[in-house]
């Protein structure tokens, strides 16, 4: 026997529809409180994070943590928590403070950068210092000028590796200015005192040279010696004023610089001119010479072009 199927009336439905939603209503509206409270939770989780990243000035951190937290407290449940309000504000308040914070640690990185570059620069500096110092003694050779020279260069390279900071940092770049005058005067102050020295080494040792060989051919008695000597003295003395004044057409001011030579103080136009005395002078010593030598040998040619004489026949 068969069971006849069970058919539901039909006002019942509407019945039952309202008392499912009914039961159900209530119930969901808990767990999306109770899920909007987790997420108001973790956001402010992420919001303490992303302060103390900010009080670390690290903004690109933060700005993670901000995101996050964003995403967050974007969710419609998070209406339904009390602090959903004040978490919102927070992130606001946390989202401003991102670029202050970049600004500021880009400004405190420039500041360290800045202070290790002139803590750089100084050391540099100091090995200038130092070597200009030994240039100033009295005893300084080129060995000196050298140290001047190479020190400073070693300090431009440090100018150059900083060169990026002087469009950064205009006290920077204020200082950089100073020091490349403090350069500029140092490599001239060596510069002048190589020419010095040059001048030393050359013409003013050309007259040295030049006055021992008069010494000498005063000395001599043979009158073909005594020529050759003072030929050599005087092509020495002109040699002096010719290579003096190249000199001097290259840098004009060491003319009047004071020189030591022979340890007394003079200057290389004191020089020159002293050159060009005595060049002027033995000149027309040697061409009296030479002309006595022309004499001498003119009778030893005639004396030796002399048929011998005959003797006489018994």
């Amino acid at each position: 026997m068969r069971t006849a199927p069970t058919r539901t009336a039909s006002w019942l439905v509407p019945l039952l529809l309202v008392a499912a939603l009914g039961a159900c209503g209530p119930k969901s509206l808990k767990e999306r409180t109770r899920h909007g409270e987790e997420l108001t939770d973790e956001a402010s989780t992420e919001l303490d994070a992303a302060e103390r990243a900010l009080g670390k000035l690290e903004p690109d951190a933060a700005k993670e943590h901000l995101k996050e937290a964003r995403e967050m407290l974007s969710h419609p449940n998070v209406e339904l928590s009390a602090e959903s309000e004040m978490q919102r504000e927070r992130l606001k308040e946390l989202e401003a403070r991102v670029a202050p914070a970049r600004e500021e640690r880009a400004r405190r990185e420039l500041e360290a950068a800045v202070e290790k570059q002139r803590d750089s620069l100084m050391r540099a500096m100091d090995k200038v210092s130092t070597a200009l110092e030994a240039l100033e003694r009295k005893e300084a050779g080129r060995s000196q000028v050298e140290a001047v020279l190479t020190a400073a260069e070693d300090a431009r390279e440090q100018v150059r590796e900083g060169k990026s900071l002087e469009a950064r940092s205009e006290d920077y770049a204020a200082s950089v200015r100073r020091t490349e005058q403090r350069l500029e005067q140092a490599v001239a102050k060596a510069q002048s005192t190589q020419q010095r020295l040059d001048f030393v080494a050359g013409p003013a040792a050309d007259r040295q040279e030049a006055e021992a060989l008069v010494k000498q051919a005063k000395a001599e008695k043979d009158p073909d010696k005594q020529l050759t000597l003072y030929t050599s003295a005087r092509d020495r003395f002109q040699r002096c004023g010719e290579t003096a004044k190249q000199l001097i057409s290259k840098a004009p001011q060491l003319e009047r610089s004071s020189i030591q030579v022979d340890g007394q103080a003079t200057t290389p136009k004191a020089v020159i001119s002293g050159c060009a005395t005595k060049a002027g002078s033995l000149e027309k010593t040697v061409k009296k010479l030479e002309k006595a030598k022309a004499a001498r040998d003119k009778k030893r040619a005639a004396a030796a072009s002399k048929p011998p004489s005959k003797s006489k026949g018994r």
